[in-house]
């Protein structure tokens, strides 16, 4: 199939609102509309569309999430059901976020973090409702689960269930955001200047900007090493 022909056939499907999402398609996978992959993948979005999954939701699972239109249109309904089942309003992102999640190796790993946050203390109840905030938090490596878990637990001292409430915790960067974010808090509580019933989110939901001038730059009269410590620079032992 030409290029042209391959643009035809999604403006023809309804896939895209703005012409740039064909030639980022075309560029990431135009593979996917090959002769032996494009009987799954138009049903599919055809089925997308019929259940209410809107044009800019389609277009993201044709550039970052193909499995899922990949398997056979059977497959692709069960899946769809599944995560209305699940409470997923297919009109939302969360949806599509769910999709991947649930699909074909993905759902080994989904199975496989269950089981670990299990030795954690998760229940039965959190698991669902971790998953309709954030998907992805589901599909995260074994290893990455239990360092999170270790330094977030054991180390700054939230339950569990603390956890299950913010499950974004286990899909943002450990060396990048939390272990800075988490070596700030932990100066600032030994110190005595913030309270210790800081919650989860008040950590998670700042961004970079918004944490420094939060946690940082306001204690630097008092803790003049505390951006040293968010670099990395300096331990906390050493503060």
């Amino acid at each position: 199939m030409s290029v042209r022909g391959l643009s035809e056939l999604c403006w023809s499907v309804g896939v895209f609102s703005q012409k740039p999402n064909v030639g980022v398609v075309f560029k990431l996978n135009s593979w996917i509309f090959l002769e032996g992959h494009c009987k799954h993948v138009v049903p599919n979005i055809g089925l997308l569309r019929e259940s209410g999954v809107p044009q800019p939701c389609i277009s993201f699972l044709l550039t970052r999430g193909t499995r899922v239109l990949m398997v056979n249109p059977e497959k692709c309904g069960q899946l769809v059901s599944e995560v209305k089942e699940m409470g997923f309003n297919l009109e939302k992102s969360t949806s599509v976020n769910a999709l991947c999640a649930l699909c074909g190796k993905n759902k080994l790993v989904l199975n496989r973090s269950r089981e670990v946050l299990k030795t954690w203390g998760w229940s039965e109840d959190d698991f669902p409702s971790a998953f309709r905030k954030y998907p992805h938090c589901m599909v995260v490596s074994e290893k990455k689960l239990m360092q999170i878990m270790d330094l977030l637990v054991n180390k700054m001292g939230w339950s569990s269930g603390m956890i299950a409430k913010y499950p974004v915790a286990l899909g943002v960067s450990l060396e990048r955001r939390l272990i800075p974010r988490c070596s700030v808090v932990k100066v600032l509580l030994f110190k005595g200047f913030i309270n210790e019933n800081l919650n989860l989110g008040s950590l998670l939901k700042p961004t970079e900007k918004q944490f420094l001038e939060i946690f940082v730059n306001r204690y630097l009269g008092q803790v003049p090493e505390l951006l040293s410590v968010y670099q990395g620079k300096v331990d906390i032992q050493d503060v």
